[in-house]
């Protein structure tokens, strides 16, 4: 009988590169690319000219939440092996 090697998870790198590039598209899709109208509410366009909320804080916020919880995930997925 042919034994098979125990199957192992991904790397700690590949799981800290994953979560990062998935805050990194959430925060480039939220960021203010442009817009900035002087109306009450201001409206500010995202990268594909969609309405984001104006201001830095909450594609950073957004972007690092999805970070943390993907990374929480994959640790958590692993840990369950």
């Amino acid at each position: 009988m042919e034994q098979t090697p125990e199957r192992q998870g991904m790397s700690t790198r590949a799981k800290v590169a994953l979560a990062l590039g998935a805050g990194l598209v959430v925060f480039v899709l939220l960021f203010q690319w442009g817009g900035g109208t002087s109306s009450d509410p201001p409206t500010c366009f995202g990268m594909l000219f969609y309405t984001v909320p104006c201001g830095g804080w909450p594609a950073v916020a957004a972007g690092a939440l999805t970070a943390g919880v993907v990374g929480l995930l994959l640790w958590w997925s692993d840990r369950r092996r």
